[in-house]
This record gives C-alpha cells, structure tokens and sequence, in this order.
C-alpha cells in the first residue's frame, strides 16, 4: 500500500489510487498532497544510460579473465595426468630399479576425450582421430583427442619448443636415472601451445615466470593462458 507522511503530526495517510498531486487531508486538519512517483521503467533506463561508460571497461576486464579461466580449468587435465604418470614411474622403479618409456608397461593410459598430446620423446604414437583408436605396440606417446575435439589440431614433436624436446625420455644409465614427459595442448586455437613438463629428476628448465623445474611437480613451461 502506497502512504505519505503528513508533515504536521506525522500520521501515515494512504495514497493508494490517488493521482500525484491529489488534496489528502489529514485528521489533525493539516492539507498534503500525494507525491509523484518516478515511472519504474525509466528508472532502470536512466539507470542504465549512467552506468554505460563503464560496460566496455568491465567487459574488457572480465572476458578476458573468463577466456583464461576455461583454459586453466583445461589445463587440470594436463597436470592430472602427468601426477599420474609420475607416480606410475616411481612405483615402476621400485620394482625394477629403472624408468620405462613405453606407457602401456608402467599402465598410463589417459581417457579419450583429452586435450592434451602426452610424449616421451620419439617413437609410437596412439593417435586418437577416430572414434576407437587402439595403442600400437611400444607407444610411447599418446595424441589429442581429434575426433571428441574436432576443432582441435594434432600435436607431434616437431610442435614442442626445443628445449623440452632435447630433454623427454630417460637420461642415465639406470638406476643412477631419470625420466621426462611433456603434455601440450593448444587451449585457445591460436598459435601457441600450452606445455608442461614433468620429470623425476631435476631439470635445468624454468616456467615463465621464473620458477624452477622441481622434481615430480608439472612445471609450465609455456603459458598459453597469458594475454
């Protein structure tokens, strides 16, 4: 219910039905008018005209950090699976006193549906461009899911930045050993690829932002995720 305060006594008197400016008289004998009301729709008009200069900048500012939250949220799949993949090893090396390359021997096998290529260095690939792809025998590396993403390219290692191919794969004479993996994925279609890098020894790499590579941490060493 619309009401009004007489100025007077100060008494509540309804102004329901009442036209702006209609003559309300109050019990003390004091005389008021109803009050205008501000249509409702041109106040969210108005309201909007003044906050316009400030729709560009807050878009500018909050797309671009929804755009790099969806690549990050794709990135856990990248720093799951090499958590995986690493412990895979250790246990592996526990039991033989030595890394292996070929992801079948030590039961890596991501599900489909994977954004990511995941590599050891050179040798077979299970490619995953159609809807049953199957891992030919020694596959040491595993490629995106092409056929679930159609959009998305296939990652070999002619792809990856030199410094982190020269290092995949295991380096020693075991047990005195290591092994390295990588995972790369374009997450925005552009150019650049998004790479990781993990490794059970330590490796003379850094991430962009200078943190150095430590042993069984997925390090970043391409950021695709920076504007």
């Amino acid at each position: 219910m619309a009401t009004v305060e007489c100025p007077k006594c100060g008494q509540t008197l309804s102004t329901t039905g009442l036209a702006p400016g209609t003559l309300i008289t109050c019990a003390c004998g004091n005389v008021t008018t109803a009050p205008s009301r501000l249509n409702r729709t041109w106040l969210v008009l108005a309201l909007g005209l003044l906050a316009c200069p400030c729709i560009g900048s807050v878009a500018a500012i909050a797309i671009p950090n929804f755009v790099r939250f969806g690549q990050r949220a794709k990135a856990a799949e990248c720093k799951s699976n090499l958590k995986a993949w690493h412990t895979a090893q250790r246990y592996h090396f526990q039991d033989h006193r030595a890394y292996e390359p070929v992801f079948a021997k030590v039961g890596f096998a991501p599900e489909r549906s994977n954004r990511y290529a995941y590599s050891v260095g050179q040798g077979p690939m299970e490619v995953r461009g159609t809807e049953r792809s199957e891992s030919p025998e020694g596959a040491v590396s595993i490629g995106v899911d092409t056929f679930r993403f159609t959009e998305s390219r296939a990652i070999d290692l002619e792809a990856l930045p030199a410094p982190v191919k020269k290092r995949l794969g295991l380096s020693g004479t075991c047990p005195d050993c290591n092994i390295t993996m990588v995972c790369a994925g374009n997450t925005d279609n552009d150019e650049t690829l998004d790479v990781w890098v993990i490794s059970t020894g330590p490796l003379d790499l850094q991430a962009e932002d200078g943190e150095a590579a430590e042993p069984g941490e997925p390090l970043h060493f391409v950021d695709d995720t920076r504007s």
